[in-house]
């Protein structure tokens, strides 16, 4: 995904089709599912897997890219809400549904229902319709004007302004991202988003292992843990961007990070012996449960912080320069780069935490984790705005009374 990104959003965005590019990656999946289906060698089976990674993430960069372009702006909060719940769903229910086919029915039964699945996506996509990017500024509609009632004479324009834009050239390559890192609101997305992904990956690594040593728990109460830590997404996802699309993720982002470092020295505290009061299987059990729960519920104040952010850094830097980014805009490469800090942090998560409760205890570990979110709470609150930049043609969300200036 770190490799695949870039290019895959280089490309969507220079060609503008996303429907096309959505096509491409359900037709890889397809592929990469029945190469697995039918897999007879370790060869097969991880090639299978590389097509099946490479159209998740064409599918992820440019699912999210569509998203961006025809929801507006002050209700992408609340779409990212409704996607981070149906991505649950399907984490979660995915491996469910499949277990009870395969038990019931049979190895091709369960099979049959991921291709199925596939198949009805495609019908989808190709039922969808794509509206041009520029079709509500000004600049499509000067382009549908009639010459005939146009004027003989072109109006006057401000010479300043006339140089002005052709000194904007188009950002590519990598002048693209140096021009996106130098917009606060990126960096500050992008390292919350890589942070978010630190913790969760943490916690499914090292949960399962404390709670089997502290407590000498099975997989049942594990599972239910998990389920503490993930099921409050589902209920607060959607109002946590609600609230987004009203007041910015700066405040909300804050919170969330400042919240999460008194709750993840809590969940240290049961099992270690420095803690006496917290070391009873009884009294420690119910500390870490509530701990849990109180992260899963806290976290929701994360979602959608790097998608976010990556698409309206692209909405501020196009509104103060028009077509910097080309005439598709940069929505596929900023989601592109924000998805691939989301990927590093799930790939150090499990090495920092795994590696820390080795070298200095489950109780270190956290210390370090609740470190971290503190100053991540520093970073979001200095370079996240309270304020969501509207694109062309859209009403000024400040005028309206809804966000805090």
């Amino acid at each position: 995904m770190v490799v695949a990104s870039p290019l895959i959003g280089s490309h969507a965005d220079r060609s503008g089709a996303k429907r096309a590019w959505l096509l491409y990656g359900l037709a890889g999946a397809l592929l990469g599912s029945l190469m697995l289906a039918m897999a007879t060698s370790l060869f097969t089976l991880f090639a299978g897997r590389l097509v099946q990674s490479l159209a998740s993430t064409g599918l992820w960069v440019v699912g999210f890219a569509t998203l961006a372009e025809n929801v507006p702006a002050d209700q992408l909060g609340k779409m990212y809400g409704f996607v981070t719940i149906a991505i649950g769903v399907g984490t979660s229910g995915g491996p469910l549904v499949a277990g009870v086919l395969f038990d019931v029915c049979g190895y091709w039964v369960a099979w049959s229902s991921v291709l199925f699945v596939i198949v009805f996506d495609v019908i989808l996509r190709c039922l969808m319709l794509e509206r041009s990017r520029d079709s509500g500024s000004p600049r499509a509609e000067r382009a549908g004007q009639d010459p005939e009632r146009e004027a003989l004479l072109s109006p006057s324009h401000d010479p300043d302004q006339q140089v002005s834009s052709q000194a904007i050239s188009e950002k590519t390559g990598i002048q693209f991202y140096l021009c996106l890192c130098s917009n606060g609101r990126f960096i500050g997305g992008v390292v919350s988003y890589f942070c978010y992904a630190v913790l969760t990956a943490s916690f499914d690594t090292t949960l399962p292992l404390h709670v089997r040593d502290a407590f000498h728990w099975g997989s049942l109460p594990a599972g239910l843990l998990f389920a503490a830590f993930q099921g409050p997404a589902v209920f607060f996802s959607v109002p946590v961007g609600w609230l987004k699309d009203r007041v910015g993720t700066r405040y909300p982002t804050t919170i969330g990070f400042a919240l999460l470092v008194p709750l993840l020295w809590l969940i240290g505290v049961p099992g270690d012996e420095r803690f006496p009061w917290a070391s009873e299987e009884t009294t420690g059990s119910v500390i870490y449960s509530v701990a849990v729960t109180g992260i899963g519920i806290v976290i929701c104040l994360l979602n959608g912080v790097g998608m976010m952010e990556a698409t309206q850094a692209v909405d501020e830097i196009e509104r103060e320069n028009p077509g910097i980014f080309g005439p598709n805009g940069g929505y596929s490469r900023a989601i592109s780069a924000s998805s691939i800090s989301w990927t590093l942090g799930m790939f150090i998560g499990p090495i920092l935490s795994g590696y820390g409760t080795e070298q200095i205890g489950y109780y270190g570990m956290n210390c370090v984790l609740a470190g971290m979110c503190g100053l991540c709470s520093f970073t979001a609150f200095w370079n996240l705005k309270s304020t969501v930049p509207q694109r062309p043609g859209q009403k000024d969300q400040t005028s309206s009374g809804g966000v805090f200036t």
